[in-house]
């Protein structure tokens, strides 16, 4: 079993706000959680639709996200059971018209999710393939 190097909670979520900001996006910390190795919840409203995005891991220790529709009070719900579970889960909140999530770990889904997921990533991807 191969371990990735894991960067802190902290730097992580701060390369996402900024990766969605570049984008065009708004993105924000809406809940604090261990900045060092807190758990991370990413909330993506688009124009019609609000996708949850969880981290976990694969079975190769990898990180990966699965993703699901949610309405607001399915979000408030998902963010009030991971946090009676994980008191330092840290809620991040993009604002995406398009629904991209920023996210370049691999993303699982629904079909609806993963197609949305694999056009935002590719967006994601070309903003910084030059730099």
């Amino acid at each position: 079993m191969q371990r990735d190097a894991r960067l802190r909670t902290g730097i992580w979520i701060d390369a996402l706000i900024r990766r969605a900001q570049v984008g065009g996006a708004f993105a924000l910390v809406s809940r604090s959680g261990d900045r060092d190795a807190g758990s991370v919840l990413v909330a993506v409203r688009s124009r019609d639709a609000l996708f949850v995005y969880m981290a976990e891991r694969d079975m190769d220790g990898r990180r990966v996200w699965r993703s699901r529709r949610v309405d607001e009070a399915g979000l408030q719900q998902e963010i009030a059971q991971r946090t009676d579970f994980d008191p330092d889960l840290n809620v991040i909140e993009i604002d995406d018209a398009q629904g991209r999530h920023f996210i370049e770990e691999t993303v699982m889904g629904s079909e609806e999710a993963q197609e949305d997921a694999a056009a935002a990533s590719a967006e994601a991807r070309a903003l910084f393939q030059d730099r």
